[in-house]
């Protein structure tokens, strides 16, 4: 009988206590109980074996959607920490898979730079472009939970780690008083905050990349990345992400028998078997895009010479998108179902 592993990824959209300030606001007792019902809800809908979360801003919000849902003996959770300010991302799984080992990511590797130094042209006979640059970043703004998971089916392999991912959004960055007071700054502070979270993101991209490859580069591990990348899959983020992996698009084709350190898109994978791209998970003006991403490594590609599972199909729950009801979520819910 064949077996079935699925991964999906849940942005809560600020889930908080009720009465208790998140963003300058506060849900009502009423407006709570409707999130944790809903929640709860597509909780029963995913019906996923690991779920990653993001914008949970207190872990007693996520036990109590679990037990509205009826599934509080069903899942193992997860947490950055008993608590935390902010929001901040969080992960389930079903028994009987068992986590082994869980580590918190809030500083970037060892071994990070982002510097280009000014080419000293008088001594230099090589026309180099003027491309000095130095970013200062040494952390995630949301820490990323990583979990060990054994298969109770299969001991003898090697467990999978998981990442759970929130990376910067696309939300400018708020410029310092300092820059705002100057007038010629802060005439461009939109300009200048979204190059901020861009920015930040591609280097928390970076970071995952680089722990990523420190996981994945010289053994036969199985990886997933999943959650809220706030970028598409075409973009210099998730590129870096996925260090690029290559696609096989015929069957003849020898592309993609092995791939050390890369990482698979399901929305692509999707969308080679698709007529029309429904897997949207975000609207901004009217713009729709998919910023949640379920990436995985050749462990789960089915033309890798190391599978261990195949991709069978990315599940996407939208409708709720356009709705605007203050208990749902602002984001698509996806789900990647694997076989073997």
């Amino acid at each position: 009988m064949a077996r079935i592993l699925s991964f999906a990824s849940f942005n809560l959209y600020n889930l908080q206590l009720p009465d208790t300030p998140w963003r300058d606001k506060r849900y009502t007792q009423a407006e709570y109980a409707e999130k944790i019902a809903w929640t709860g809800q597509m909780l029963n809908v995913l019906d996923a074996d690991i779920i990653a979360f993001q914008e949970l801003w207190s872990k007693e919000c996520l036990v109590e959607a679990f037990e509205k849902a009826g599934l509080q003996d069903a899942y193992n959770l997860f947490f950055i920490k008993d608590t935390w300010y902010d929001i901040a991302v969080a992960a389930a799984v079903r028994k009987p898979l068992a986590v082994s080992r869980t580590a918190v990511h809030k500083n970037f590797p060892e071994g990070f730079r982002l510097i280009k130094r000014e080419v000293d042209h008088s001594s230099s006979p090589v026309e180099d472009e003027d491309d000095d640059i130095e970013v200062v970043i040494n952390k995630f703004s949301r820490s990323i939970l990583q979990l060990s998971v054994q298969h109770p089916d299969f001991p003898e392999e090697p467990g999978m780690e998981v990442f759970v991912t929130h990376l910067k959004s696309k939300l400018p960055t708020r410029l310092d008083r300092k820059e705002g007071q100057n007038q010629q700054t802060n005439r461009h502070s939109q300009a200048l905050g979204d190059a901020l979270s861009t920015i930040r993101r591609v280097s928390e991209a970076t970071a995952l990349r680089m722990i990523l490859t420190n996981t994945l580069k010289g053994n036969d591990i199985p990886a997933v990345a999943l959650g809220d990348f706030n970028d598409n899959v075409t973009s210099n983020a998730l590129s870096i992400v996925t260090a690029q992996a290559s696609y096989r698009l015929y069957d003849a084709s020898h592309v993609a028998s092995s791939n050390d350190k890369g990482l698979y898109s399901s929305a692509i994978m999707q969308n080679f078997r698709s007529i029309s791209d429904s897997t949207y998970t975000h609207e901004h003006d009217g713009m729709k895009d998919t910023l949640d991403h379920i990436l995985f490594s050749e462990q789960f590609y089915p033309y890798s010479r190391k599978k261990l599972w195949s991709f069978k199909e990315l599940k996407v729950w939208n409708d709720h998108i356009g709705d605007n009801a203050k208990y749902t979520t602002d984001h698509g819910l996806i789900k990647t179902i694997f076989v073997r």
